[in-house]
């Protein structure tokens, strides 16, 4: 009796998804025997190789990439269309590849994952901290989280609240220099720079009061693309940081660092989930999609 081909490429992009024969065949409930055997079916009936292996590794070759970026894509079809069919309270199942800003997910996202996985234990997710725009397609994400503007017009943006930004020193470097009164006081101080993933330059400081508006180019004596590293450094007395409220708010509140520029407001550049047209009847992906949107009210 012929094999089921759809059953062969379900494993293969398990298996391509897993990266080996021992998690994929965890992951499809199925001995590992049974994955080999599928993946060597398909291999001989295309008659191409689809991964390059190892005693340790796999990798897929580049017709395996090529089948793969296109099995992927009508597997998650079927399986977005067979759950639309499930009722009005599917079982969500399968794998979500995500992509967030590196201190949006280390400070917002990270914290909230566990209820929400607890309330979906279907979903393996994979999330990848970066603050660059990612290539949704190239790259196999289902949903990314953007910082700035939307580049690519052909994916479905859903904004987040705008998230505020808070100025602040520790008490320590208050005390040895002094507390700026505004804005243009900042050329005297050291701050913390923050460089932009997407462009390589500093984040230029921003203040709104009374409808004018004052722009600061930080200096000091670290400039790095990790709010963590430059939070380490305010709380330890080097310079001033200018940071999303979400990324201070412990410190503040515990008193290791203080707030100033208190009578000016500033905001970051604009949070966007975003994904691909062809996901938004996927249940999954509106499922991450809420979730993500949710945690607006902490920004």
């Amino acid at each position: 009796m012929k094999s089921d081909p759809f059953s062969d490429i379900t494993t293969f992009v398990r298996t391509a998804e897993a990266g080996n024969f021992t998690r994929a065949a965890r992951m499809l409930r199925i001995s590992q025997p049974a994955v080999s055997k599928a993946i060597a079916r398909l291999e001989a009936e295309l008659g191409v190789r689809l991964f390059h292996r190892s005693p340790r590794h796999i990798a897929l070759t580049s017709d395996g990439e090529v089948f793969f970026n296109a099995c992927r894509h009508s597997l998650t079809t079927v399986e977005d269309a067979r759950s639309t069919l499930a009722g009005p309270s599917p079982v969500l199942q399968g794998k979500l590849r995500l992509s967030v800003p590196v201190s949006f997910g280390q400070y917002v996202v990270a914290p909230a994952l566990h209820d929400w996985l607890t309330a979906y234990p279907g979903l393996e997710v994979e999330l990848i901290l970066t603050d660059r725009h990612v290539d949704m397609t190239a790259e196999r994400f289902d949903l990314a989280v953007l910082l700035g503007e939307v580049p690519d017009s052909r994916l479905l943006a859903r904004p987040l609240p705008p998230h505020r930004f808070l100025t602040a020193a520790a008490p320590s470097y208050l005390q040895r220099r002094g507390e700026p009164a505004h804005p243009e006081d900042l050329a005297q101080h050291a701050c913390l720079p923050y460089i932009m993933a997407n462009s390589g330059q500093f984040r230029h400081w921003t203040f709104i009061r009374d409808r004018q508006q004052f722009w600061h180019r930080p200096e000091g004596p670290l400039a790095t693309d990790h709010a963590a590293v430059s939070l380490a450094m305010a709380q330890d007395g080097q310079g001033i940081i200018q940071a999303p409220y979400y990324v201070l708010a412990n410190a503040v509140q515990e008193g290791r660092l203080v707030p100033v520029l208190r009578d000016y407001q500033t905001e970051g550049a604009p949070l966007t989930v975003v994904y691909e047209k062809s996901r938004q009847l996927s249940e999954r992906t509106q499922c991450a999609a809420r979730f993500l949107l949710a945690l607006g009210t902490q920004l």
